[in-house]
This record gives C-alpha cells, structure tokens and sequence, in this order.
C-alpha cells in the first residue's frame, strides 16, 4: 500500500481548537520560548569556526564540500519551515546558513 507524499507533508497539521488547548498549557508556551533562544542560539555554536578563519587566514583542515553539504541541508530545512510558517525553524536555519556559508568561503579564499 503505497501513500501519495502530500500524506507525509500535511501530518503535522493541528486543528485550531487542540493548538489552542496546547497552547494554554505553561509547559507548551515554555517550550516555545525556549525554541526561539536556540533557534539564535544554536547557530552562534558555528561562529568561533568563522571568525578563526577570518582572523587567522587559515582553513587547514576544513573541507569545502562537508561545509557545502551543510548548507544544502539547512537550505532544506528553511524550505521545510517557510512551507509550514514555522518561525523558529526559519530563524534558525537562515542563521545556521550565513555562518556555514561564511566557513565555506573562509575556506575557500584561504
């Protein structure tokens, strides 16, 4: 038995009336706010990696294709949040690809 792919895309969606039942629970609005710390949070983890290249103008040992690769994933990933208007994952992954972008092409120039 085989599903069309719109039934693998859509299962995230939630009816109006359980979002907001989840959404007055604290331990939901908690987890929400914590998501959009990480989401400028997490990036930032790829910064120091950036910033050594630039500064020192070295990229020994940094591989332009893994760096590219990640790119492409989080380039995926902010596909999959604008179709779905999810922010965090927006956020994030706008984020994650400026600075794996900026290591990709440290790496590059040096």
């Amino acid at each position: 038995m085989s599903l069309p792919l719109h039934h693998f895309i859509h299962t995230h969606s939630v009816d109006n009336e359980k979002f907001e039942r989840l959404h007055k629970k604290k331990y939901v609005r908690v987890i929400d706010a914590l998501i959009f710390v990480i989401a400028f949070a997490g990036p930032m983890t790829t910064a120091p990696q950036a910033i050594r290249i630039f500064i020192t103008h070295n990229a020994q040992g940094v591989s332009v294709a893994t760096w590219f690769l990640y790119v492409l994933v989080q380039g995926a990933w902010l596909l999959y949040g604008i179709a779905h208007r999810n922010k965090p994952i927006i956020i994030s992954n706008i984020l994650w690809i400026f600075w794996q972008s900026l290591v990709m092409i440290g790496a590059i120039i040096y």
